[in-house]
């Protein structure tokens, strides 16, 4: 297969920023956890999980061997006074390293402890967000959800074990791939992406369109949710790289204003998002075929048909009434025309 990040060129020419972090992989790895933070140096941790993963926090905090305190629930797109709270149980504790075990609202959250307090932070993800991968951090106050990036907030270690995905529901492994594969698009078509992105990302978006299929077919098995949280690992990386461009802005926006399932926004999302970079800029096509084939967006409205995936936005709840004013917010914060957000908006309103 071609690199079309590479076709055409005189001499090579890039920035590529490479993130530290050590990534531990592999079925039944998070019996790890406790090594991983005795080499961190941990002498107490806070560990964050969701309410679903309450068993696995018991497992782990049995292991660890050294105090550890708990927070059980943690809330979609990362809420102020979640973070607030949050902060406190920290100061209270003492904890030097934060362990956070969930998807991206728990990872989420341990983000915002170590961008604001000296800690170190261990992930354990149990979804296909990737934003373990990321040095980006969000919360979200009186329904704006405010952005960044800090090293701060980068994982030292993340642990990857694929067994901690067997239990999740289907609605969930589905909206949150596409929220992996919407990182590894966007990457084929911002403007300061590099030939170690592109290629990362086709091959992150080959690995996870292949095993999300083989997982809705065969939810139990291992091995394909190995796959699929390989890609997802690949789709981090590739998003900490490359930066966020509409797809994940306009995300955001909508997420923060109406409280909508952050995976579900971008399986509703992907491709009409794909078919407009398609008319914008022309030179991507030849990257979405390498990844997709050659009708990218059929391709993913294929996908999500076949797996069930939400594919309007009235579908995963939001208003209809306020499309003008979710364009307009969108528009403001990804500096484009709302001439622009609001057709994209529209194709995918209702089904």
């Amino acid at each position: 297969m071609a690199n079309r990040a590479l076709e055409g060129a005189q001499v090579i020419d890039f920035t590529h920023d490479q993130l530290p972090g050590r990534v531990v992989f592999g079925a039944g790895r998070r019996r790890d956890a406790p090594a991983e933070l005795d080499a961190l140096g941990a002498s107490r941790v806070l560990v964050i999980g969701g309410s679903h993963e309450s068993s696995t926090v018991d497992e782990l905090v049995a292991g660890i061997g050294f105090p550890a305190d708990t927070i059980i629930g943690v809330r979609p797109h990362v809420p102020a006074d979640t973070v607030r709270d949050a902060l406190a149980v920290l100061d209270r504790s003492g904890a030097d390293v934060v362990v956070a075990v969930g998807g991206g609202s728990a990872t989420g959250l341990g983000k915002m402890l170590a961008l604001q307090r000296d800690v170190g932070l261990l992930a354990i993800p149990t979804t296909y967000a990737g934003s373990e991968m990321t040095p980006i951090w969000g919360t979200t106050e009186d329904g704006v959800k405010r952005t960044g990036r800090s090293v701060r907030v980068l994982p030292a270690t993340v642990i990857y074990d694929p067994e901690l995905t067997l239990g999740l529901p289907p609605s969930v492994t589905v909206n949150s791939a596409f929220n992996a594969l919407a990182h590894c698009l966007e990457a084929l078509w911002l403007p300061d992406t590099s030939p170690i992105t592109v290629g990362a990302s086709v091959e992150a978006i080959t690995s996870i369109v292949s095993a999300v299929s083989d997982v809705s077919r065969r939810p139990d098995d291992v091995e394909a949710r190995a796959r699929l949280l390989y890609g997802a690992h690949r789709a981090g990386s590739v998003l900490a790289s490359a930066g966020t461009g509409l797809l994940h802005r306009t995300a955001h926006v909508l997420g923060g204003m109406y409280g909508l399932d952050h995976g579900a926004i971008y399986a509703v999302l992907t491709p009409p998002m794909v078919d407009h970079h398609l008319a914008a800029l022309p030179q991507v096509r030849a990257r979405l075929t390498d990844a997709l084939g050659p009708d990218p967006q059929g391709v993913l409205v294929e996908l999500a048909r076949r797996l069930g995936a939400p594919r309007s936005l009235a579908a995963i709840g939001f208003p209809a009434d306020e499309l003008a004013a979710a364009a307009d917010a969108v528009a403001q914060h990804a500096a484009v025309p709302a001439t622009t957000v609001e057709p994209l908006l529209t194709a995918v309103l209702t089904t």
